[in-house]
């Protein structure tokens, strides 16, 4: 059912990596970068909250900075939501792995109340630090959020997808990702229609 999906997945894969090695290869500083304003933070969206609008109704001061790429993980999705009737996006160790996604400044204040809203007190989630790598070489110490303990892996959310989707175009997430989305999404529809 999905082995169409892993195939584009695996293709983009490869070149992804291709592509972050022959950035790496170049001089950058390792220590990662942090914003020069101390008011906000770095916050990497990979999930739903690549969608700007999404995010906006709980972070107004939202600003976008890059695309990155989070190396060695990769995205499953290991949390079942009611709401969305579906399971939603964790990040999963895996060498060799990216996951595609935005960095944002948040100021700390929002951010604090999102780590609400993710549940972070109920330990439902953790938000955590993680070095990504931008197209230009350039590292940033960015948050995010991750499942504090994954479960399936579930069925995606197609109502999940759809943002996923929409905030990779809006983007410019790169066309082999939006693909591998757009895809998964296709299959889910096709399973639930049988």
């Amino acid at each position: 059912m999905f082995k169409s999906i892993r195939n584009l997945l695996s293709v983009a894969t490869a070149i992804l990596v291709a592509l972050t090695c022959q950035l790496m290869s170049a001089e950058f500083d390792t220590g990662g970068k942090n914003p020069d304003d101390d008011k906000v933070i770095y916050y990497f969206g990979y999930g739903s909250n690549l969608d700007e609008d999404y995010m906006r109704q709980f972070t107004p001061s939202l600003k976008f900075v890059t695309t990155a790429h989070l190396p060695n993980f990769q995205i499953q999705f290991r949390k079942y939501s009611t709401d969305l009737e579906g399971g939603i996006s964790s990040i999963i160790p895996h060498p060799g792995g990216l996951v595609q996604g935005v960095v944002y400044t948040i100021e700390k204040p929002e951010m604090d109340a999102l780590d609400i809203l993710e549940d972070v007190p109920l330990g439902i989630y953790n938000r955590e630090t993680f070095k990504v790598i931008a197209p230009d070489g350039t590292w940033y110490n960015a948050d995010l959020y991750r499942v504090a303990n994954p479960k399936g892996p579930f069925t995606p959310s197609i109502k999940y997808l759809g943002y996923m989707i929409k905030g990779a175009k809006a983007q410019g997430i790169n066309q082999p990702w939006v693909d591998y989305l757009e895809a998964l999404r296709a299959e889910v529809i096709k399973s639930k229609e049988k």
